[in-house]
């Protein structure tokens, strides 16, 4: 695997409790987790290399990029041996306004197509909000029917529709406000949507509910036995249960202090494709990342899960 960090969140009360699209800028001393030009590339190496990553967030801005820009940037990450592996398309697409949902078509067919150019690995979207406040993470109940699985169906053959992608996959993250939140209806959704290059952003945490918060082995064993196939990048972190409220609430903590099962989510991992980029996320210091990447190295050493570092001292990067 590869990994690399993601979604830096400086101001906690504009993270992902709301629209992920409001978070901050990443801070110049965090652009190693998401670069935001080609310059930041050769700047960020000396901090992968401490932490042990290859992998990288697409820029934040990828949809407004042009083809070459897309293009020169990928080719400058190969040469210094990074992995662009994860692109983000954070706006609803499911809003009800229709010309918001042409224009928010057209922008993630450009980024994917932008992302492709790069040979950026993946874009990822969550399945998008019906609430009529169009907060991407605001649950609905409409979102748990079979109408909106047909339309989040139709939407995504939509977005693929005509887009001749070499280098790059659509995939769908999971969370609990939709459908798509556990392994057997994920499964079912992508057979019906049946695309080569449509699958699953995965992030285990993300589909822990209340009869798998105590054995998320389980969780990770089954959601791999029907999933691995359509897996082609991962998120890493922990949860854990706040009994300081009298109704339940569930937080994101620092690896190590919630209840992943990480040593069984990175034995899974290893047997995907080498390239498959895993990212820590959502921290607010380069500290934080810092302790989630090397909770995932000594993990990944005691189960004999191989991360790949950065390719060193190739010739393009001593020119």
């Amino acid at each position: 695997m590869r990994l690399g960090g993601l979604y830096p969140i400086v101001d906690l009360d504009v993270a992902l409790r709301r629209d992920p699209s409001q978070a901050p800028p990443a801070p110049p001393e965090l652009r190693f987790v998401r670069p935001s030009s080609i310059d930041d590339l050769e700047l960020m190496t000396p901090q992968l290399d401490r932490y042990g990553l290859s992998a990288i967030g697409a820029p934040v801005d990828l949809a407004d990029w042009s083809l070459q820009d897309s293009a020169a940037f990928g080719e400058r990450a190969r040469a210094l041996g990074i992995l662009v592996g994860e692109a983000s398309f954070n706006a609803n697409l499911m809003t009800a306004d229709p010309e918001l949902a042409a224009r928010r078509l057209t922008a993630i067919r450009r980024a994917l197509r932008n992302a492709d150019a790069m040979q950026c690995r993946t874009l990822h979207v969550l399945p998008g909000t019906k609430d009529p406040t169009g907060g991407l993470l605001t649950p609905h109940p409409v979102m748990y029917t079979d109408a909106y699985k047909a339309e989040l169906r139709e939407l995504v053959l939509r977005v693929m529709d005509g887009l001749d992608l070499r280098h790059t996959r659509f995939l769908i993250e999971p969370f609990n406000h939709s459908f798509f939140y556990q392994p057997e209806d994920i499964r079912a959704f992508l057979d019906s949507v049946d695309h080569p290059r449509v699958g699953l952003q995965l992030d285990i945490v993300n589909m822990i509910a209340a009869d798998t918060y105590f054995d998320t082995t389980s969780l990770i064993h089954c959601t791999f036995d029907l999933l691995a196939d359509h897996v082609y990048a991962a998120h890493v972190k922990d949860l854990r249960w706040d009994a300081g409220h009298l109704i339940l609430k569930w937080d994101e903590v620092l690896i190590g202090e919630g209840v992943l099962d990480l040593a069984a989510y990175l034995r899974r991992l290893d047997a995907l494709d080498p390239d498959t980029p895993c990212y820590c996320e959502h921290l607010p210091d380069e500290a934080s990342y810092a302790h989630n990447f090397a909770r995932v190295h000594e993990a990944a050493r005691q189960v004999g899960a191989l991360v790949l570092p950065r390719q060193r001292a190739s010739a393009a990067e001593c020119c």
